[in-house]
């Protein structure tokens, strides 16, 4: 869990600390000091200030998306499901970058409790709200990894590349070589990483 939890702080970093004044974001001190406290690393410190957050606001579906990786980092994750879900009916529609988010995070839990099909779904919605986050597409291609279909896995991985070059895909595209050693795989899978390395030589 603490592995997924440091995968969702990078992922939390990426989308850039809150932005307060875009699409009426919320801007409580409580909310605020939360999610400073939580890209610090600093779970016991986050959730005190968000569970105060949620207390106050009910509404906060941001806060309750942030909830979520503090309860899935302590390993409850049905309380992490709930706060995805929570988080999901509350950030505003409009709010693609942050309904993107939820669908990821959601999406993340389902895939480390090996429900493939629902972290697909939800990856799958997560990607049409923001085409442009790199993060999605990794996970996507590690939820399809684990369920076998690892060309599509392969095709989101080379997404991926394409969106940044320097982007770190080194770990899943050696994870999917085992998972599949075809030799004409291989061949594709090195080729892909290849040409990626070229592109970022080039920039």
């Amino acid at each position: 869990m603490k592995t997924l939890m440091l995968i969702l702080l990078c992922c939390m970093t990426a989308l850039h600390s809150v932005s307060i004044s875009a699409l009426n974001r919320p801007n409580h001190e409580n909310y605020i000091k939360g999610v400073e406290a939580l890209n610090n690393g600093n779970t016991e410190e986050a959730y005190k200030y968000l569970n105060n957050e949620i207390n106050d606001f009910p509404d906060n579906g941001y806060a309750h998306c942030y909830m979520a990786l503090i309860c899935s980092y302590y390993g409850d994750l049905k309380l992490a499901l709930h706060a995805a879900n929570a988080s999901l009916e509350l950030i505003p529609k409009e709010d693609k970058e942050y309904q993107s988010f939820a669908y990821y995070t959601r999406g993340t839990l389902y895939m480390h409790a090996k429900v493939f099909e629902q972290a697909k779904k939800d990856l799958n919605q997560a990607i049409s709200l923001d085409p442009e986050d790199i993060e999605n597409y990794k996970t996507r291609a590690e939820i399809l990894m684990n369920s076998g279909e690892y060309e599509a896995s392969l095709n989101d991985l080379q997404t991926a590349l394409k969106l940044d070059s320097h982007a770190d895909v080194y770990d899943l595209m050696m994870q999917l070589l085992e998972a599949n050693p075809d030799p004409n795989f291989f061949d594709k899978v090195t080729a892909s990483y290849q040409n990626a390395s070229v592109t970022a030589d080039i920039q």
